[in-house]
Order: structure tokens, then sequence, then C-alpha cells
């Protein structure tokens, strides 16, 4: 079985992604009428679409696709749900619907960061701009008596939100949140370049706020706790920024600040042992604070969107 109840109607979805799972999580929210929430990429829609069948949602009963943003690893194969759903429309913030309906910048800057393996996501399309519902900050999406409230939460990503079921507290975060470890319960900042961390720490505050129970990460799992796993994310965006800024004003190398961080930081050591790849991935993450702090203090000029 590749799906799980979380609690109430709230479901998550581990696709297969080219034979691997705990890549992504896709979350349904099911009810009389039912909201399916980042499908993933298009290579992991045929394993979304089975268990959607598998937990009875019919074709008319999905009214909504949700992304948190509209990254191709969250919400590239959002097209081929709404093809098979036909009275579904993408729910998505309005700085990323112009993206999905002509996706070509969002391709060519996702290649510009990871290269070929995009070519790993499968076919990017096009959503019709009909089928767009554009989000709105505090609003509630009433799906036949379950309410869902989205609230914008910039910092990963100018266009990125998170979904909250009140009644059940349980909250949807995408990537604002960080990565999440099941295995050892560490988390690790999902920040690479553009990432804007004040802002993040404001959005982190709004979730703070609501006060859930559960959250569920896009990568990957679901958790209790979730106030306290909140404000020890909070913690640590605010640690690596200490540390990021510090390393641009000495002039450090990544690879120098990256060592400088998991000297500091003792979420990293939860994970056991630190391999080349998560070495890699500390440096990817931290290069998105430290190219912000760059253009804060002038040194680069080149990002106007903060």
């Amino acid at each position: 079985m590749t799906y799980e109840l979380v609690r109430g109607g709230v479901y998550l979805i581990d696709a297969e992604y080219h034979g691997r799972h705990g890549v992504l999580g896709t979350y349904l929210v099911k009810g009389e009428m039912s909201m399916v929430i980042d499908t993933g990429p298009t290579a992991s829609i045929p394993g979304v679409l089975q268990d959607l069948r598998r937990i009875g949602v019919g074709r008319d009963q999905l009214i909504l696709v949700g992304a948190t943003h509209i990254h191709l690893d969250h919400s590239g194969g959002s097209w081929r749900v709404l093809e098979l759903y036909p009275k579904s429309q993408l729910h998505v913030h309005p700085r990323g619907a112009p993206h999905m309906v002509e996706p070509s910048k969002l391709e060519a800057a996702a290649r510009q960061f990871f290269g070929d393996s995009v070519d790993e996501y499968g076919e990017i399309r096009g959503v019709d701009e009909k089928r767009i519902r554009p989000s709105s900050d505090g609003e509630e999406l009433d799906l036949d008596g379950t309410t869902v409230k989205v609230v914008w939460t910039p910092g990963h990503a100018s266009h990125h939100q998170c979904y909250y079921l009140s009644m059940d507290r349980v909250l949807i975060l995408g990537d604002a949140g960080g990565l999440y470890s099941a295995k050892s319960g560490a988390i690790l900042p999902t920040t690479p370049p553009p990432f804007n961390p004040d802002k993040a720490v404001e959005s982190l505050d709004k979730l703070i706020a609501l006060e859930p129970e559960i959250v569920c990460y896009g990568h990957f799992g679901y958790a209790d706790r979730g106030v306290e796993r909140l404000r020890s994310y909070k913690d640590q965006i605010l640690l690596w920024s200490r540390i990021a800024e510090r390393s641009v004003d000495e002039g450090l190398s990544i690879d120098e600040a990256r060592e400088l961080l998991i000297q500091e930081d003792p979420m990293l050591r939860k994970f056991g042992e630190i391999t080349r790849r998560r070495e890699n991935s500390i440096a990817t993450n931290l290069l998105g604070f430290m190219e912000y702090f760059k253009w804060l203090k002038g040194e680069d000029k080149r990002r106007a969107d903060h």
C-alpha cells in the first residue's frame, strides 16, 4: 500500500518515482468533494491516480488540485490530473499561475539549476488558463463541509502557500517546513536559491500561530508535535542565516561555510554520518542563504524579487 490515513479525511500518497518511495508526499483531503495537494511530477502521476482510485475518489468528486508552489517536483504533473478529472480546477498562488499556463520559463530555470535531471520529471505541459483558480491569503476552501484554509508562506518561493484543516489540526506544508526525516526526526532546510530567509521566518510565525498538531511535509512524511517542529525549524533558519551572513562578511567559500555550519547546527548531527550526498545537499541549500545576503549587501545585483 502506498497511501495511509493521516487524520480525519487527510491521506498521504507516496507515489513511486523511478522505483523509489519517500521522495515526495502528495496529500488528499477527502470528503463529499475532494482536493489533492502537490501532485508531484508527471513521472509520479500513474501512482497518484492509482491511489486516488483505491481510496475511492470518483471522476466527479475531485474539484481542486492544490499546489503549495509551482516547482516541478511538486506540481509538474498537475496538468495530467486536471485532464482526467474534468470538474477539477488548479488552485495556485497568483504569482505562479502564469507559469502553470506557460511553463517554459519554469522549465528553463529548473534546467539551469538541475541540468538534464529535469528530464526525470516527465512531460512538462501547461494547463488551460480557464481551469486555474488563483488563491488569496486566508481564504477558506469549502469542500462541501470540509474547510481548508489557505496561508500564503513566501520564503522558499514567492508563490508558496500552505493548507490548514483547522478541524483536524493538520497543516500541509509543502516546502515551508524543510525536509523531514521520519527515521531520525531531523530537519534540513529546503532553501536553494532564490530563497528569502526573512520572509521564511515571517511565514513560520504565521504557521505557528495556527497551532497545528500534525504537520505534513512535502519531503517526506508527517509528524505530530507540529508547533514544536515549526519552532525548531525557525530556530534552524535563524542559525543558518547568522552563519551565512558571517560567511559572506568574511569572504568564506561555500565549502568553508558548510563546514562551519556542520559544526554549529545540532540538527544536522541527527542525520548521523554526513555523507558526500548530504554535504552536497547542505551546500545547495546554504547557497540560498548566502546569495540572499550578498544581494542584501549589494554584492549581487541580479535578484530583485525579495
